[in-house]
């Protein structure tokens, strides 16, 4: 496929509006897939076009009055490495779901590790290490962290078993896989996963919230499955959202590249890009995203920027376990803005909240009741 200059920026501007016909995404992706030339230059144009979004969102963050500024951290900048990632069809469900496992995060107050054929080990009790069919299983408690290792490589090959990590309400756990793949999740989350990474790609499972340090290798792409969404990478870092009880999934590009597919339908990721599917609405869009709002948990830190108050309490009460409830609808869609360590209370919380002087929030044991401020 051959474009002018001023051709080829007007199509590429208006598929990253969104407003691209079918016909026209077709074109832009087999120009895409034709060389790596012409994927430099797609990076390159959605970099430039990343760059004009942001400043109005910048540009928002200093003007909108509406917004309770607390505290902001700066943003991060994010070093690009870009890579031609291409998904070879729909990719089928990888979810652990035995008779052995069948409990969810839900039923469980601690971290809890699931190990084909033996019964569930709590992780928050104390450190351990133990060999299981060639593979060393490690646990930290002070670093929060669960780490595989090969022992012996000619007996893993032929006996790779099934782990579920599953972490509770209020509380995150590291995961550093076969390949030193890096996997934090956050509360109320659930990682599937095999004890060796065999045949032509390394796959996983998500529900729930995970931060990916994925480690680089060429033969073996990195798949995560989500049920909604399968998301490829080669070596990158990203964050995905997907529970089960939410609207949206989305898929948060921090370093590198990733190929989203959705209903056959690939998305290319660059830095500081976001992937969100609507499940109801059974629709996908790309659009630039202020990363460390959506990252800042994994340092233990909640920020929130011109955020509705309906997410903001929605993210809490995976912290805390609370009970929320609204005097009117219209409260859900106040938007806040502040920063605030993960070590604080929940009462601190709500007084950050309430010296809006818009809502006045009341907690009763574990109900949080929300009202407008008369």
């Amino acid at each position: 496929m051959k474009m002018t200059m001023t051709m080829k920026q007007e199509l590429l501007h208006k598929y990253f509006k969104g407003e691209a016909t079918v016909e026209e995404e077709k074109s832009i992706m087999d120009w895409v897939e034709a060389s790596d030339e012409n994927l430099h230059e797609y990076l390159k144009e959605r970099e430039f076009w990343n760059a004009l979004q942001m400043l109005p969102i910048m540009e928002s963050g200093r003007k909108d009055k509406k917004r309770h500024l607390f505290h902001l951290s700066r943003m991060q900048k994010y070093a690009a490495s870009f890579l031609l990632l291409l998904a070879s069809g729909l990719m089928a469900l990888y979810v652990v779901r035995t008779d052995e496992m069948p409990v969810s995060c839900h039923e469980i107050s601690e971290p809890t590790l699931y190990v084909e054929g033996r019964s569930p080990i709590s992780l928050h009790d104390k450190s351990f290490t133990m060999e299981n069919k060639g593979v060393a299983i490690g646990n930290d408690t002070k670093k929060a962290e669960l780490s595989y290792s090969h022992q012996k490589k000619s007996e893993v090959a032929s006996q790779v078993y099934m782990n579920r990590l599953l972490v509770p309400v209020g509380r995150t756990w590291r995961v550093v896989l076969p390949d030193s793949t890096v996997v934090i999740l956050n509360s109320l989350s659930e990682l599937s996963f095999p004890s060796s990474f065999e045949a032509d790609r390394r796959e996983v499972a998500l529900v729930g919230e995970g931060y990916f340090q994925v480690a680089r290798n060429v033969q073996k792409p990195f798949v995560v499955h989500t049920g909604d969404a399968d998301v490829q990478v080669l070596g990158t870092v990203f964050n995905i959202t997907n529970y089960p009880e939410e609207k949206l999934l989305k898929a948060t590009l921090v370093e590198g590249a990733v190929c989203v597919e959705q209903h056959q339908t690939k998305y290319l990721l660059t830095p500081s890009e976001q992937y969100v599917y609507d499940k109801v609405g059974r629709s996908g869009t790309v659009k630039v995203v202020d990363v460390e709002t959506y990252t800042s948990w994994v340092n233990d830190e909640y920020i929130f920027r011109n955020v509705p108050l309906e997410e903001i309490m929605t993210q809490i009460s995976r912290w805390y376990p609370i009970h929320v409830t609204y005097e009117s609808p219209e409260l859900k869609e106040k938007h806040f803005s502040f920063s605030i360590g993960r070590e604080a209370s929940l009462e601190q919380i709500i007084k950050f909240i309430n010296s809006a002087e818009e809502v006045y929030i009341e907690k009763t044991n574990g109900n949080v009741n929300i009202k407008k401020r008369r």
